[in-house]
C-alpha cells in the first residue's frame, strides 16, 4: 500500500499490525533515513539490540537471494519482533522481496531504504500493491515543510524568531532532511533557552552552507550570467558541495520561478508578483528575480526545468553527476541569454 504524505506522520507513530515490508524511497536521503529511523523505534524498544535488529544491504541482498528471507526469519532470541534493516537497495532484490511477499515469516518486519529508484521501480509497484507492505515516497522538503520543522525545534526551546529570519530558513534549507534538521538545531543552541532568532544571526550561522552556494549558482544561470555561473560553480565543486544537491536547488528554483510566471500570465508584473508571492521572498534575492521574470515565461521555465531533470536522471544513470549538472546549467545559462519574456 502506498502511505499518503497526509498519513505518514501516523503510519511512521502506529504501524499497523499485518506490516511486514516498509520501503522509503526518493530524491531525499536525510529524509529517507530520519523516516526509517522513526519506523524503526515505533516497532522494536531498542533499535541497536543486536539479538532483535539485523543490518544488511542491497548488495548481500543481490548476491544472496535467499539472505533475506533467511535474516527475517530468524527467531529472536528472546522471542521478541525481528527488524531487518535494509540499506542502498535497488530493484535487483525485487525478487527477494517477492518471496517474503508471498511467504511472510512470523515477527519479523523489514524496512528497506532505497535513495535511487522512483515510482517506476518494479519495487515500489510490487509494494504499492502488497497487503503486508508499505511505500513511502522521500522527497526534499518545500518552504511550509521547513518553516514547520523550523517552529517544532524553536518551541521546544520557547525560541522567538523575527519574520525575516523564518523567511530566509524557509528559502535556503530544504534539499536534505538532516542536513536542514542539523542547521535549524545549530540555530537553536546559538539562541539558548528562551531566545531570540534575527535575520543577522541566520545569515551569520548559515551563510556558508552548501545550500546558499547552490541558490547563488542557480541564480546566475537563471540569469544568464555564464562567466559568473562558471566561477561559483567551480568553487562549490572544490568545496565539496554535491552536484546532485545543486541541480536540486535549481529544480526548486524553477518550480517556484514557474509560479512566479503564471502570476504574470495572469496579468501581474514582475514587482506584484514577487511581493505577493507565499511564502515570502527574501529580501535579498527580490531583484534578480524580478529581472528574470522578464526572461522566463512559463512555458520556457517548463523547458529549463525538463533540462535539469534530465541532469538529474544521467547523474544516476553512469554520467559523472558534475559533467552532467554542469553541462545542464550551461543549457539553462543560454536559455535565459536568447529568451526575453515578450
Amino acid at each position: 500500500m502506498k502511505i499518503a504524505p497526509r498519513d505518514i506522520d501516523t503510519f511512521l507513530r502506529s504501524p499497523p499490525p499485518g506490516l511486514v515490508l516498509a520501503l522509503f524511497y526518493g530524491q531525499d536521503n536525510g529524509l529517507i533515513s530520519e523516516r526509517a529511523k522513526s519506523l524503526c523505534a515505533a516497532l522494536v524498544p531498542d533499535i541497536n539490540d543486536p539479538f532483535a535488529v539485523t543490518d544488511i544491504s542491497g548488495d548481500d541482498i543481490a548476491s544472496d537471494k535467499a539472505f533475506l528471507y533467511d535474516s527475517a526469519a530468524t527467531i529472536p532470541a528472546m522471542g521478541q519482533r525481528r527488524l531487518v534493516r535494509v540499506t542502498q537497495a535497488n530493484d535487483q532484490i525485487a525478487e527477494a522481496v517477492k518471496t517474503v511477499i508471498e511467504n511472510p515469516p512470523e515477527q519479523a518486519v523489514i524496512v528497506i531504504s532505497a535513495p535511487d529508484i522512483n515510482t517506476k521501480s518494479k519495487l515500489v509497484k510490487m509494494l504499492d500493491s502488497a497487503k503486508t507492505g508499505a511505500t513511502i515516497g522521500c522527497y526534499p522538503d518545500q518552504h511550509r515543510q521547513i518553516a514547520q520543522l523550523a517552529r517544532d525545534i524553536f518551541s521546544q526551546h520557547h525560541i522567538k524568531t523575527d519574520n525575516d529570519a523564518m523567511t530566509w530558513i524557509t528559502t535556503h534549507l530544504g534539499g536534505d532532511r538532516l542536513i536542514s534538521r542539523s542547521e535549524i538545531e545549530k540555530l537553536a543552541i546559538m539562541a539558548g533557552e528562551n531566545g531570540h532568532i534575527t535575520l543577522a544571526m541566520v545569515t551569520e550561522a548559515l551563510g556558508d552552507s552548501a545550500s546558499v552556494a547552490a541558490s547563488q549558482v542557480i541564480s546566475s544561470a537563471a540569469s544568464g550570467h555564464i562567466s559568473a555561473m562558471g566561477q561559483q560553480f567551480d568553487r562549490a565543486m572544490t568545496e565539496g558541495i554535491a552536484p546532485e544537491a545543486i541541480i536540486r536547488a535549481g529544480i526548486a528554483y524553477f518550480q517556484r520561478l514557474f509560479r512566479l510566471s503564471c502570476m504574470m500570465d495572469n496579468g501581474l508584473n514582475p514587482a506584484d508578483a514577487v511581493s505577493q508571492y507565499k511564502p515570502p521572498i527574501f529580501f535579498n534575492e527580490k531583484p534578480a528575480i524580478s529581472s528574470q521574470l522578464n526572461q522566463w515565461t512559463s512555458q520556457k521555465v517548463m523547458a529549463a526545468l525538463d533540462r535539469l531533470g534530465q541532469a538529474e536522471k544521467q547523474s544516476r544513470s553512469g554520467i559523472h553527476s558534475d559533467t552532467a549538472v554542469a553541462q545542464a546549467l550551461l543549457a539553462v545559462c543560454q536559455m535565459a541569454q536568447r529568451r526575453q519574456r515578450a
